[in-house]
């Protein structure tokens, strides 16, 4: 990852019965860490310059906290597509695809799993159609097969 300044240094690391470390490596020397919890919740770390597994001070954001801190730094919005499977006795899934700055095509239809709803910021449009558009920050709710899931996030975030 390139910046003004050059290269940015980040690491992603699992932590095993919390959820995923991202951190990122200033300039000055500082670590700067987002834990994603496994529940979803976010909390912002800064570890110690002089030992980086110290931690010096951490913060657990709410998701309206989190998002007003995404606007102060200047985020417009996801970026990447995110996704998130739960499956059910193996022969159902449940697809939550958060859409990135890549729009994908209209139609995501797949045998064997639809498009059951989408979220747009506080609306929730139900079965929204073949030629609904979406839209960057969309959460496209799937339902079906698993393996057509699978289908689904490979056409959703096709760049």
């Amino acid at each position: 990852m390139t910046a003004e300044g050059g290269i940015v240094r980040t690491d992603q690391r699992p932590l095993p019965g919390v959820g995923t470390l991202h951190l990122l490596h200033a300039d000055d020397g500082h670590h700067v860490g987002l834990v994603h919890h496994a529940d979803d919740r976010r909390e912002l770390v800064v570890y110690d310059p002089a030992d980086p597994d110290t931690r010096m001070t951490g913060v657990l954001l709410t998701t309206a906290e989190a998002g007003v801190l995404a606007d102060l730094l200047g985020v417009d919005g996801p970026t990447v597509h995110c996704a998130r499977l739960d499956r059910y006795a193996e022969r159902v899934a449940v697809l939550q695809v958060l859409i990135g700055a890549g729009r994908p095509a209209m139609d995501a239809a797949v045998d064997g799993a639809v498009v059951a709803a989408v979220v747009r910021d506080d609306q929730v449009l139900v079965a929204p159609g073949r030629q609904f558009r979406f839209s960057p920050g969309d959460v496209v709710v799937v339902v079906g097969r698993p393996d057509a899931a699978m289908e689904v996030i490979d056409f959703l975030t096709a760049a």
